[in-house]
């Protein structure tokens, strides 16, 4: 997993909290944005880099 910050899929901010470690399938995450107040859900295959 990278250090790749998360974005809120509204307002792109990144002040953003992980409320769920799976959302409505497995390979998504749930986040709550402290800026729009917005819930979101992030795939967590964007987090991974690909290994070479």
């Amino acid at each position: 997993m990278s250090d790749k910050k998360v974005e809120c899929s509204f307002c792109s901010s990144e002040e953003v909290e992980k409320i769920s470690s799976f959302g409505t399938a497995q390979l998504v995450r749930q986040y709550y944005c402290n800026h729009c107040h917005s819930v979101f859900e992030y795939i967590r295959w964007q987090e991974e880099q690909p290994t070479e």
